[in-house]
């Protein structure tokens, strides 16, 4: 049925997938802030925190890991760049756009699990936006294709999917 309205319309099938690839990158870009403004979140509350008489970001573990998801995000911030440069350019940035969706779906899932962790029972409350990134960015794994569309996509454009076996007649 859809087929058949942008038929129609005479809306050529090729561009409804480009808009794909702008569906992702707009996530994607939108992601970044929000796991960068939970990094900064969570760095506030953990320098203001405290536990045993000092600031909880005075673990080692505890800002090593900030550091270490800071620069998780950096690059993914780098890959984003990269796809949006080319998609602007006019190239065809199917792969790296869907990269770009899978990546940060899952950084959004390691960022907000492990800062969410640092809040304590805190983080688990409506009042708190960490609580909500944790919640929300769920998405950004599920809508506009799951991950696993996302990885057969990149493994379609670095022809790595096997393939089906002839069958004999």
């Amino acid at each position: 049925m859809a087929h058949s309205y942008y038929v129609q319309y005479g809306i050529p099938i090729v561009d409804i997938f480009w808009q794909f690839q702008e569906e992702r990158l707009s996530g994607a870009a939108a992601t970044v802030r929000a796991l960068e403004k939970c990094i900064e979140l969570t760095i506030d509350y953990t320098r203001e925190r405290k536990a045993f008489g000092q600031p909880l970001l005075n673990n080692q573990y505890i800002h090593f890991k900030l550091a270490e998801l800071q620069t998780e995000v950096e690059a993914f911030r780098a890959l984003l760049y990269r796809t949006a440069d080319l998609y602007v350019a006019g190239e065809n940035v199917t792969k790296l756009a869907s990269m770009c969706k899978l990546k940060g779906g899952r950084l959004a899932r390691q960022v907000t699990d492990s800062c969410l962790q640092f809040w304590g029972g805190m983080g688990y409350t409506n009042e708190v936006l960490v609580s909500r990134f944790f919640r929300d960015l769920r998405l950004m794994s599920i809508g506009g294709g799951a991950d696993e569309v996302m990885l057969g996509v990149i493994c379609k454009m670095m022809d790595i999917l096997p393939v089906p076996p002839k069958k004999i007649k």
